[in-house]
């Protein structure tokens, strides 16, 4: 506690959800009150003690447990998916770009009412591609009419089934997502080859539509499908780029605040402008708070700053600690964390960045194991070799988005080839991959 004293309270918010999630037979209105009871008590002892740690825990996990029952859709009584008509109509908003797959569009969608009742929940829609549906974009609002599967929480529409009612053109996220799409035509139009290009556009602008299907697994066989989605790994190469870029300024506290500040200003135009993905938005708050720590040089605790990053992210969120992109983000920056005396007894960047790979990825590998029921191997030899040049494949990405010319295409192209090639030949390797 007097190290790392906020690492506890977010063990503690976290076990407050998950008790609180998984008490179902308990009625809500009954645990609200224990909960609330709780939180009440614990609160009393800390005024009346000065070193109340027990209560203090008890306190945050109560609160915990109170904004899990408050957000949880599996006891909100007015979430979509506990509607009983099998052919319903429906108020959406879109909450990300359309993207195409196979012959439909696929997006995701907040309800917003059924059958002019108040509802809430997203949902994920399948559209028939047609002109109509090519049109959509991000804040689109769509009144729809269709037989959703509940269980699953998805629906497929054809032309005939929706229509526009409203859309978003103000908004910041709107007006990004308007040149997010600008951006990727823009990188469509250029020299670079197909089929490279949509990995480019996968790490620049989060677009992962236009990734060849073997491409993809060949990734994922060879323990390097990270790469593909706009996580920590980008935003931190983004904030190194930068940092790199501004060697020339000094490291008084001057030059020290003026490098910190184009670095969150570059690592937040990353993250708006690659879609603004859960992942990618929690990268951006975890650095940012990094990133302020350097400019006034307070030796906070790594730990502590990753929790604090839990904390934010929980209490605006609690279900995204059943999200298993927010688990993974968390479980591997923890293991790097972890690894940090370990990778300071060497100075060999290959070593450095080997013992990074092997740290992550142990302390990812229990959530893996679970979730997708694989393991990759390999994944050593691949994360040693492509991992050391994500960073120049990621800053020729976006001078080619900048500037779509043979001159940046050419290297890119090269690079991209050879890191295709290595993912292949190691997810081709006998026993690649262990299924479980």
């Amino acid at each position: 506690m007097r190290k790392t004293p906020l690492v506890p309270i977010a063990l503690a918010l976290m076990a407050g959800i998950l008790t609180a999630h998984h008490i179902a037979a308990l009625p809500t209105v009954a645990l609200l009150y224990v909960m609330g009871l709780t939180a009440i008590v614990c609160g009393l002892l800390m005024v009346l003690r000065r070193k109340a740690v027990i209560p203090l825990l008890l306190f945050v996990m109560a609160t915990g447990g109170m904004l899990d029952r408050i957000n949880d859709p599996l006891f909100a009584p007015n979430d979509w998916r506990r509607t009983e008509q099998p052919n319903v109509h429906m108020l959406v908003r879109l909450v990300d770009t359309p993207s195409p797959r196979g012959k439909s569009y696929r997006t995701m969608a907040e309800v917003i009412s059924i059958d002019q009742s108040a509802k809430h929940g997203s949902i994920r829609l399948y559209l028939k591609k047609d002109s109509t549906a090519a049109t959509l974009r991000y804040g689109d609002s769509l009144l729809l009419h269709g037989y959703p599967d509940v269980e699953r929480g998805y629906l497929y529409l054809t032309s005939d089934h929706y229509l526009i009612v409203g859309r978003d053109s103000t908004s910041l996220r709107a007006r990004c997502e308007r040149l997010r799409m600008r951006l990727l035509h823009r990188m469509q139009q250029g020299p670079l080859d197909r089929r490279h290009a949509g990995v480019a556009e996968a790490l620049t602008l989060g677009w992962r539509a236009d990734i060849d299907p073997e491409t993809q697994a060949s990734f994922r066989d060879a323990g390097i499908a990270h790469l593909l989605a706009v996580s920590g790994l980008h935003v931190g190469l983004v904030a190194a780029l930068v940092g790199a870029a501004l060697f020339w300024v000094n490291k008084e506290r001057r030059g020290r605040i003026v490098r910190g500040c184009i670095q969150l200003a570059a690592v937040w135009a990353f993250t708006l402008f690659s879609g603004m993905s859960p992942s990618a938005m929690r990268a951006a708050l975890m650095f940012s708070m990094f990133i302020v720590n350097y400019i006034f040089k307070r030796r906070t605790s790594s730990f502590n700053l990753l929790a604090a990053c839990a904390l934010l992210t929980l209490c605006a969120q609690p279900m995204l600690l059943f999200n298993i992109g927010w688990q993974l983000s968390y479980a591997a920056v923890a293991g790097i964390l972890l690894a940090i005396p370990v990778i300071q007894l060497f100075r060999n960047r290959l070593w450095q960045t080997a013992i990074v790979s092997i740290a992550a990825t142990l302390a990812t590998m229990p959530i893996t194991i679970a979730t997708f029921h694989r393991l990759p191997i390999y994944f050593l030899i691949a994360n040693i070799v492509i991992i050391p040049f994500a960073g120049i494949i990621l800053g020729l990405s976006l001078c080619y988005i900048a500037f779509p010319c043979p001159f940046f295409a050419t290297p890119l192209d090269c690079m991209l080839t050879a890191s295709e090639a290595l993912t292949q030949w190691v997810a081709s390797l006998p026993g690649a991959v262990i299924e479980f």
